[in-house]
């Protein structure tokens, strides 16, 4: 499958929304192990940044406070 780029950025972001919503769903529960949240917030924080960088700062407050959660 070849797809366009700007059909490549669209599946990266809602790729990196997803990978979010459910980070956002680990964070609130007490069975994760500690490695795996930490892992986790770890990419979270790399994905804000570079949605950030191009120009979806709306998902900022939300994305840092699954990091804090996490």
């Amino acid at each position: 499958m070849k797809l366009t780029e700007e059909d490549r950025d669209r599946l990266a972001l809602h790729s990196a929304f997803a990978v979010h919503q459910i980070a956002r769903w680990i964070a609130l529960r007490d069975d994760v192990p500690k490695d795996i949240r930490d892992r986790l917030r770890g990419h979270i924080t790399a994905l804000e940044g570079v949605m950030v960088a191009n120009g979806h700062d709306w998902i900022r407050d939300e994305m840092e406070a699954t990091e804090a959660a996490l």
